[in-house]
């Protein structure tokens, strides 16, 4: 009988997991279409020199896939990722939230997005994704888990990252283009 409560009480697990993890992470909204965002990777880093120094976050591709208008509605789902792709969303356990993240603008050029996450200068240094200066961003909790984001500003290339201690931008971020 102990073995038969086991078995159902892991299948039951299982199940829950399963659908927990089905809808984790970012996802826009537009007239009613909910679209899953998947996270983008940068490909190397980029480092200039002189009196102040950055390092800079290189994505591939000048724009992104994912193009929305403003104001841009996103969701973000929280919950227990499963084995496999708990690396790429650990930022989404139950254990963070939506004030872990927040936005970033991309710096477009040649063909290539950058993300600046460090600036060394002879007065000091400041280490950290550069967050969006120029965009408005309200969240409100929809339920246990899930948040809505509503982004309205200029036209350009953006992306919701995890700021989780300082590192924006190095674990993947969720970009889209807003029109």
């Amino acid at each position: 009988m102990k073995k038969i409560v086991i078995f159902i009480l892991v299948v039951l697990s299982a199940i829950y997991a399963q659908a927990q993890t089905d809808s984790i992470g970012v996802y826009s909204v537009s007239n009613g279409v909910i679209t899953k965002i998947e996270v983008l990777n940068y490909n190397q880093t980029k480092i200039s020199g002189g009196l102040r120094s950055k390092a800079k976050l290189v994505f591939d591709n000048a724009t992104s896939v994912n193009r929305v208008s403003s104001p841009a509605t996103f969701r973000l789902y929280f919950g227990t990722p499963s084995p496999y792709d708990v690396a790429k969303y650990y930022m989404f356990t139950p254990s963070y939230s939506a004030k872990d993240f927040s936005i970033g603008k991309f710096e477009v050029k040649k063909g290539k997005r950058y993300l600046t996450t460090a600036t060394v200068s002879i007065i000091g240094s400041k280490v950290g994704a550069d967050k969006a200066k120029d965009v408005n961003i309200e969240y409100r909790q929809l339920r246990n888990n899930v948040y809505e984001f509503t982004i309205t500003g200029p036209a350009g290339e953006y992306c919701i990252m995890p700021i989780i201690n300082g590192i924006g931008g190095y674990t993947g971020v969720f970009d889209f283009t807003l029109e």
